[in-house]
């Protein structure tokens, strides 16, 4: 179904683009994908002229680095090979092969046919307009991709500690991902979450200290670029953001239009409710659930939270995703539905789809929005229904679903 789905979707991506390129609609509508590319990667090499000095957080000339400290720094690796976009496109080529090869591994492990376990991951990947979208504008996201789903893995495979460094790496990067932290406190792993908390100041502070001149100097720069940033982003309210960004803040602004208040002013009472909301569902109710339905919960709070959360983000998905595929196999084998599972999945092929596929602003309709109000319900679903397997699979005959006890 997911296959299928992602197929159809790629599909109408480009029967609709043609059709709206007929219609002489702008160049954004028809082709998501036909602007500038690589810009997230190379905007900032002007700045890095001024690298250890106080000018290059603030210089009249160039663009604001709007990152944390250690996000600059790995712009600055990639910039230190002289090549930026071959560093970046080679590290997409090595990730992407070397994803595909473990699903593909796993896969065979669970009895899927060589063949379709080859093809599967393979034509997942080239239908995905977010990794299309991710690699087409040379986000920094990539980074952040390879250490949240890297630092998964560990966490699946029980290495807490090495899990808790990566979520770290992932957050002094954008920040965000400090929250999948929250995943080893139910498994009382309180030793990692303190390796994972006192790895990111570290991690922030040596590259405050690279970055330079001094770390104080470093520390007011990045945290003034970064909120002048999400000042800015998160007043605007065109078609643009109301398109092709997820965010639930989205949502905000039209409360904020409503009770006409600028939407910056609601900023901290959303953080301030989010954070409450996210903690009460999960400590109350996600903590006793299967870890398929936390790390899906956690990954999806992760996208749809910043203000400023374009499509290539959800690229963070395909980690919980990929999970949710083996316990449906899994699944399948011991002749068991699992509640919910299916909807979820369902629920995955829109947000890898282009968010064209439902932006027409003509009728009042914008991608945006619609993947913020998916992401939500696809939240709310993880903490509803348990993704338990069953812990005996016994040899009950074809056809038949047999009830399951998944307390």
């Amino acid at each position: 179904m997911f296959w299928w789905g992602s197929f159809i979707a790629f599909i109408a991506m480009i029967v609709i683009g043609y059709i709206e390129y007929r219609m002489g609609f702008p160049k954004p509508h028809y082709s998501p994908l036909g602007g500038s590319r690589y810009d997230d990667l190379t905007e900032f090499i002007p700045d890095f002229r001024f690298l250890h000095t106080a000018a290059f957080f603030k210089n009249p000339y160039t663009s604001s680095l709007s990152y944390p400290p250690f996000g600059a720094v790995l712009f600055a690796i990639v910039y230190a090979f002289g090549k930026p976009v071959a560093v970046y496109l080679a590290t997409a080529i090595i990730w992407l092969t070397a994803s595909v090869w473990m699903v593909r591994r796993h896969l065979i492990r669970q009895h899927i046919s060589p063949i379709t376990a080859t093809l599967f991951p393979i034509t997942t990947a080239l239908f995905s307009f977010p990794i299309a979208g991710l690699i087409q504008r040379g986000n920094i996201e990539l980074y952040l991709w390879i250490f949240a789903a890297l630092g998964t893995w560990a966490f699946l495979n029980n290495k807490d500690d090495a899990a808790a460094l990566l979520w770290s790496l992932a957050a002094a990067t954008k920040l965000y991902p400090i929250v999948f932290l929250v995943l080893l406190l139910p498994r009382r792993k309180f030793r990692a979450f303190a390796l994972g908390v006192i790895s990111f100041v570290v991690v922030s502070t040596l590259s405050l200290w690279y970055l330079g001149p001094t770390i104080p100097i470093a520390l007011r720069g990045s945290l003034a670029n970064v909120f002048i940033y999400q000042g800015v982003r998160t007043a605007e309210f065109g078609i643009h953001e109301l398109s092709a960004n997820h965010s639930i803040f989205g949502l905000t602004k039209i409360f904020a239009v409503i009770i006409s208040v600028p939407s910056a002013k609601l900023t901290p009472f959303y953080y301030g409710l989010a954070a409450i909301v996210f903690a009460v569902i999960f400590f109350r109710r996600l903590a006793n659930m299967p870890i398929a339905n936390q790390l899906l919960a956690v990954s999806v709070f992760m996208v749809m939270l910043p203000p400023i959360s374009y499509f290539y983000t959800l690229v963070n998905l395909y980690a919980p995703a990929i999970v949710l595929f083996f316990v449906a196999i899994r699944a399948e084998r011991a002749h068991v539905e699992i509640r919910g599972l299916r909807t979820s999945v369902f629920l995955l092929i829109p947000l890898f789809g282009s968010f064209m596929l439902f932006t027409f602003p003509r009728v009042l309709l914008f991608g945006g929005l619609v993947q913020a109000s998916l992401l939500i319900l696809l939240f709310l679903w993880s903490a509803t229904y348990p993704f338990a397997e069953p812990a005996q699979p016994t040899a009950i005959p074809p056809g038949t679903t047999p009830q399951v006890d998944f307390a």
